[in-house]
């Protein structure tokens, strides 16, 4: 059950205020997993999904700073999640997280920004496939830590007729470091990562239905990020 949220409510398609003719869309859930250790440092986890939706809040048009939104008919969203844990020798651990997504309309509908949108089209924002990797290390005797992380993401389509030119899919590595250090109830720790380590150009978000089919947002180049914290046990 997903009440619209003020934002959604704020602007309607004729201009004239608040949208009070939105309904809150209505979902059904399901899904089935299992988990499994494969020997005695490996978990594997899977899980199978379905989600059906009544009354989709979609984007009926979007121009000059302003987004109006209606009902769709019925969505479906159908997937398949996999992730493997494993803890290998001197510290180090992986992780791989895939995730597998068909988000479509299940009913035909319109709007003012795409026209009829028939069957079976694809949810805009919405990538079908995303990856999530990484290998860890740790010492636990010098609390020393580092990682690299890979991240993947595949093509979105920029809103809901399918016609426009998709966000196409990118691949991302990141690199962290940190320390921790232990002084009776004290713990203090410091990290420095870095995101997009080889600076690629890519489409981080879309602005769905733009009227004026400014459709993307690029996302930062390479960024880094440095903390510190300290934190006292009772």
């Amino acid at each position: 059950f997903e009440t619209p949220t003020l934002n959604e409510l704020f602007y309607s398609g004729n201009g004239n205020g608040f949208n009070f003719g939105l309904k809150p869309a209505r979902s059904t859930h399901l899904e089935v997993g299992a988990k499994a250790f494969l020997g005695s440092d490996t978990r594997a986890n899977l899980a199978l999904f379905q989600v059906r939706t009544d009354d989709e809040l979609v984007v009926d048009i979007s121009s000059g700073g302003r987004t109006s939104y209606k009902n769709a008919s019925r969505t479906l969203r159908q997937g398949v999640e996999l992730a493997v844990d494993s803890t290998w020798s001197h510290g180090f651990t992986s992780r791989v997280a895939l995730t597998g997504l068909r988000a479509v309309y299940d009913d035909s509908f319109t709007s003012t920004s795409s026209g009829t949108v028939p069957a079976g089209n694809r949810i805009p924002a919405v990538p079908a496939a995303t990856l999530f990797g990484e290998l860890a290390w740790k010492d636990p005797l010098t609390g020393l830590s580092a990682g690299v992380e890979t991240i993947a993401r595949g093509k979105m389509y920029v809103e809901d007729s399918n016609t426009q030119q998709a966000a196409p899919g990118y691949a991302l590595i990141n690199l962290r470091v940190g320390a921790e250090q232990k002084s009776g109830p004290w713990v203090f720790k410091q990290f420095v990562r870095v995101d997009n380590l080889f600076d690629r150009q890519y489409i981080g978000s879309v602005v769905v239905g733009d009227a004026n089919g400014r459709f993307y947002e690029p996302a930062p180049g390479r960024n880094w990020l440095a903390g510190v914290s300290v934190r006292y046990r009772y």
